[in-house]
């Protein structure tokens, strides 16, 4: 499975702002520094990932971004969804009628959990179990009052 360089990228830069202490917005030109992600390309990630409600914005001298909801309510499957849209690993899962063969293909089945299983995982790592790092993620998904991240 190929991810896409901006699904990587929204997710460094999320990670990023989850990281930074509580309150503190962060200036895409620091994000865009600190994670060696062109800015451009960063500012057109960071619309997308507004748009879908996970990031919001502030203008002005103390402005930048932030999560718009805790890292914990923010999962890897989310990001992918909003800068992606559909996540189906074959393009027959979502629509059987756009495979001439869907009716008697006997590979579907293995697709379908293998989509699945990816979809599962993704939803299943959120930005706080990222931002707390491996030693936390070997451990198990955060959990409690700190996964808010």
């Amino acid at each position: 499975m190929h991810v896409p360089l901006r699904t990587r990228y929204g997710l460094r830069a999320l990670v990023r702002i989850a990281a930074a202490p509580a309150g503190e917005a962060l200036p895409l030109s620091q994000i865009a520094a600190e994670e060696g992600i062109p800015a451009a390309f960063l500012e057109r990630i960071l619309r997308r990932l507004r748009g879908a409600g996970l990031v919001s914005a502030r203008r002005g001298a103390r402005g930048g971004y932030r999560l718009a909801r805790p890292a914990g309510e923010i999962s890897v499957a989310d990001v992918v969804t909003a800068l992606e849209g559909r996540r189906s690993l074959v393009s027959c899962l979502p629509d059987a009628g756009a495979c001439r063969r869907s009716a008697r293909c006997r590979t579907r089945v293995a697709w379908q959990r293998l989509d699945e299983a990816v979809a599962r995982a993704l939803d299943g790592v959120t930005v706080a179990d990222l931002v707390a790092g491996p030693a936390a993620e070997a451990a198990g998904p955060a959990t409690g009052a700190g996964d808010g991240g």
